[in-house]
């Protein structure tokens, strides 16, 4: 096997843009990316830009500074580090200094070998683990320290065909739940109108005002591994923000560790993420399942509908929606590179509508039709990324082309 393991600084030019100053940033124009942007583009392969520089400004900085290229590779450095997106034919933008790395090949190498060597475990775990800082983040010093194993240019092009038509499956399976999402919203938007503007004038009340119980989870310690014994099981933060509650998302804490008070979640309660990063505060699912001996971290609430007036299928995709979602990180304390938290008296003043329970419970049930079908899609998707998963690591081992 003719691999070498190679730095990445001996095969790229590593750097990062100009500065852009907020004040220069405009509505329209040439798009302009920060890290949660090139996440998006990295995840889905499109993003709907919200900030833009003006054409003179691109036009300027592309001539005295240059701009990526096809092939290129831009990588996140703060917030969800390590995300890679390789730059397209037709692709027009610029990008926040700092925020995200710019890898301008000085050697032949194939670009998408190595953004799948960027998704294995040794080097995520090296950026994960090397960030030295209270807010994680991936220089470019560290960048071009990070190691990859390289095979000749006809393998790498030939393990990264492999990978593409294994993520191309799972993309679909990815595809199949957005449409079942996008669906679930459009039905809620349908029947209630926008909550936000409440353009349908549905009387509206506090959250605080009687309408839900805020029930806190427990901080603890222990090392993450699979349930066994007699120990107990603290829920993982994942599970809430992905959506999917399952056995796979447990953190299990051994007996001495737990707290004498705990908070157990239970079939149809809903659970809310007060602390997490831009994107995933606010994050709510509902349990959909009997799970013995679990209790939660502090990062998660329980909500406890109080009347009986209210569906807690509801209120998830009320709070789900993304006027209400904005609308808590506004409230929310802490910088936008950092955990955003959610107090309790800020979620409690939320105003919320409240429509008739009969339409609430009509609701429920199409919506549940819909999550049905949703969570067949999502374990389909578990299979495909488990196939892709196995696949990546056989690959960066010389043992799927062998």
């Amino acid at each position: 096997m003719s691999w070498q393991d190679i730095r990445l600084g001996d095969y790229f030019e590593i750097t990062s843009s100009k500065r852009v100053f907020k004040a220069e940033w405009t509505d329209s124009g040439v798009p302009f990316y920060r890290a949660r942007e090139i996440v998006k583009l990295a995840n889905q392969g499109y993003v709907e830009n919200e900030l833009f520089i003006s054409k003179e400004m691109y036009t300027e900085y592309s001539s005295k500074y240059g701009i990526p290229k096809v092939g290129d590779l831009l990588v996140t450095g703060v917030g969800t580090l390590g995300k890679v997106y390789i730059v397209k034919d037709g692709d027009q933008f610029y990008f926040k200094d700092g925020n995200i790395i710019w890898l301008k090949k000085k050697k032949e190498i194939v670009s998408k070998f190595v953004e799948y060597a960027f998704k294995t475990n040794d080097v995520q775990s090296y950026i994960q683990n090397s960030t030295g800082a209270t807010v994680g983040t991936y220089t470019i010093s560290k960048a071009k320290k990070t190691i990859i194993p390289l095979p000749p240019l006809a393998e790498q092009q030939k393990i990264a065909a492999i990978l593409d038509a294994a993520d191309s499956l799972r993309q679909k399976d990815q595809q199949l739940i957005d449409h079942y999402t996008t669906l679930s919203q459009s039905l809620f938007l349908e029947m209630f109108g926008d909550p936000v503007t409440n353009q349908m004038g549905w009387k509206r009340a506090l959250l605080g005002d009687g309408l839900i119980d805020i029930v806190g989870g427990k901080s603890v310690g222990g090392e993450e591994r699979q349930l066994k014994g007699h120990e107990k099981a603290v829920l993982k933060i994942s599970a809430v923000t992905t959506g999917v509650f399952d056995s796979m998302q447990y953190k299990v804490v051994a007996e001495a560790d737990v707290p004498s008070v705990l908070v157990h979640p239970k079939e149809g309660d809903l659970l809310f993420s007060r602390a997490n990063t831009r994107e995933l505060v606010g994050a709510v699912c509902i349990v959909d399942g009997q799970y013995d001996d679990l209790f939660l971290p502090d990062k998660l609430w329980r909500l406890d509908l109080k009347i009986e007036d209210m569906s807690v299928w509801y209120i998830k995709y009320l709070l789900a929606h993304d006027g209400f979602r904005e609308n808590l990180r506004k409230v929310a304390t802490g910088t936008s590179g950092s955990m955003l938290n959610i107090s309790k008296a800020k979620l409690k003043k939320l105003c919320i509508p409240l429509p008739s329970i009969t339409l609430q419970n009509q609701f429920a049930e199409r919506i549940q039709a819909i999550e049905a079908q949703k969570q067949q899609a999502q374990a389909t998707l578990k299979k495909s990324n488990d196939l892709f998963n196995s696949l990546l690591q056989h690959a960066f081992k010389g043992e799927l082309t062998t």
